[in-house]
């Protein structure tokens, strides 16, 4: 599964697709299961990101931004 997270979006959304994205990494993570995939949108994040992401890979989770390389 891959979930969205864009710091641009708005209140409640479910995550699955850019257009739905989850405002937080936090709410993707918790959605998250071994196996998937997160993409951040770049933009201002107000969070704990290091925490988040250390998060993301003890879950086995994979963390990445949209448009790097």
């Amino acid at each position: 599964m891959i979930w969205y997270v864009n710091s641009n979006a708005s209140g409640a959304q479910d995550g699955r697709s850019a257009a739905t994205a989850f405002k937080s990494l936090a709410q993707a993570i918790e959605a998250g299961k071994q196996g998937d995939t997160i993409l951040i949108a770049p933009g201002a994040y107000d969070q704990n990101l290091p925490a988040q992401l250390g998060a993301a890979h003890e879950a086995g989770i994979v963390v990445a931004v949209l448009g790097s390389t």
